[in-house]
């Protein structure tokens, strides 16, 4: 029987969701009809426009719209103007434990706190397709065609490490150590280099587009979206995956869209394309089911944990979505 008959609440948050972050108080949806909703609450609508990128931040969610603005959004309803860029989209964002806000306008980077506003603007040459603050908050990597920049965030510095390799790189994160930034790319594949010596790898074998990842297990695998089932690289030595395969783990036959990882635990939750979610533990490859697959096989498209690990929240491309209570 899956978790959502017994400890969860279904949502209807009335357009495709962008994202679900944790909050200080359990998860936030944020919508492209530019509606956040904090838990089962009705949405509110934060944006003149559509939502086109959220962040969990400082206790809220910071969110970037068609209208140009950035906004941090409290639980108690509280909702702070971090700028405005009147004309543009916000169209990629991360944000950081110290205090930074990165977005995204083309192929611009503005990196800025909720009080002191915008206090740094990156240009780069190709468009940027997706940002992540190392785990200390102190560097940005900025994904775009043809590799990563990695900009010191509070450098004047002109110019990034640049980690070159070939092609569109449309995801980017860090590994909690801080050891090896790991990218997807265009073409149904993932790159990576080990800043340590700048030694790259690449992982192919998709069969489709990887959009979604998370460091599970303390940062001992990297699960990520795109497969009928989970792949997991190990990470378990200094060598990352380098001549390693990845492991496909758990699924019900349908292309998986989105992946979270526990925050205390090395339990990973899964969203597929025909609207089940899964849960999955990585030292007894237990499975549960959270979700069955919807009528009209609609897919996944956001899914996290709360910050305590007791909630699990999701959302789908209709607007649908659940709330679930994990058992201790």
């Amino acid at each position: 029987m899956p978790l959502m008959d017994d400890n969860g609440q279904a949502l209807e948050l009335g357009a495709y969701v962008e994202a679900v972050v944790p909050t200080a108080g359990g998860l936030a949806f944020a919508t492209t009809e530019g509606q956040v909703a904090f838990g089962a609450t009705p949405p509110r609508r934060i944006h003149d426009g559509g939502i086109l990128c959220a962040a969990a931040f400082d206790g809220g969610i910071a969110t970037g719209g068609d209208d140009g603005c950035v906004k941090l959004v409290k639980a108690d309803g509280t909702v702070i103007d971090v700028a405005e860029l009147p004309g543009k989209w916000i169209e990629k964002m991360a944000a950081s434990d110290g205090g930074g806000i990165a977005f995204a306008t083309g192929k611009t980077v503005h990196v800025a706190r909720p009080v002191k506003g915008i206090f740094r603007t990156i240009a780069h040459e190709h468009t940027v397709q997706s940002l992540a603050f190392d785990p200390k908050g102190k560097r940005l990597a900025v994904a775009h065609y043809n590799g990563v920049s990695l900009w010191w965030v509070n450098s004047d510095a002109s110019k990034p490490m640049v980690l070159g390799w070939k092609g569109a790189h449309t995801l980017v994160t860090w590994s909690p150590d801080g050891k090896f930034v790991m990218t997807a790319m265009q073409e149904n594949a993932l790159h990576g280099w080990r800043l340590a010596d700048l030694a790259d790898m690449r992982m192919g074998g998709y069969p489709s587009k990887t959009k979604s990842f998370a460091w599970v297990d303390k940062g001992r695998y990297l699960a990520t979206s795109g497969a009928e089932a989970v792949v997991l690289w190990p990470f378990t030595d200094k060598n990352g995956p380098m001549g390693k395969s990845g492991l496909q783990r758990f699924g019900l036959g349908a292309l998986c869209t989105a992946v979270a990882a526990h925050p205390k635990q090395g339990i990973l939750a899964a969203g597929f394309a025909d609207g089940a979610v899964l849960l999955y533990r990585t030292d007894d490859e237990m499975e549960v089911l959270v979700a069955g697959r919807t009528d009209e096989e609609v897919p996944v498209t956001a899914i996290a944990f709360s910050r305590d690990g007791k909630q699990l929240g999701f959302g789908r491309e209709d607007g649908t979505g659940g709330l679930v209570e994990l058992p201790g």
